[in-house]
């Protein structure tokens, strides 16, 4: 047969509340302090988009501009295969990446991608921001997959050479 399950002795009452009460409290500014942080760490590696009055070169310069921040992120990209060890591979790319936020903010700012005859322009540098989300991605999975995997690899090329 089973037990009859215990009767909380409703002197401890006031008890229970208390802790649950105190458990609450401590979760929730845990989560809190969790969720600014998150917050400010986000706000600090995202470079604002201010918005623009007038424009201050002309689209052809703009064009070229924003072929010159690609061709400056593609050539990081590449870059990322010969960062050793490579599991920092992130950590190198994400530094890069607020830095070139930041010119591409001022390229904008510079071409005034908020100008309504300037749509194109906007399209053109949002495409261009795209490309830095995939790459972004595409480093922290570098780093966090295949990086290990590389950098094991790496070392056990260094242990069979030196047991020579």
């Amino acid at each position: 047969m089973a037990r009859p399950p215990p009767v909380r002795d409703p002197r401890y009452r006031p008890y229970r509340v208390a802790v649950i009460a105190v458990y609450l409290v401590v979760v929730s500014t845990f989560c809190l302090l969790v969720t600014a942080s998150v917050a400010r760490s986000v706000r600090t590696m995202s470079p604002r988009r201010e918005p623009v009055r007038t424009a201050t070169l002309a689209p052809e310069a703009c064009v070229e501009r924003a072929s010159v921040l690609l061709d400056e992120l593609e050539g990081r990209r590449r870059a990322l295969t010969g960062i050793t060890p490579a599991s920092r591979a992130d950590t190198s790319w994400m530094s890069f990446r607020v830095e070139w936020l930041e010119r591409v903010r001022q390229a904008e700012r510079s071409c005034g991608v908020d100008l309504p005859e300037r749509k194109e322009l906007a399209e053109l540098f949002d495409q261009l921001e795209h490309l830095e989300d995939l790459y972004t991605t595409s480093a922290v999975q570098y780093a966090g997959e295949i990086g290990p995997a590389l950098d094991r690899f790496h070392r056990m090329v260094a242990q069979t050479r030196g047991g020579r």
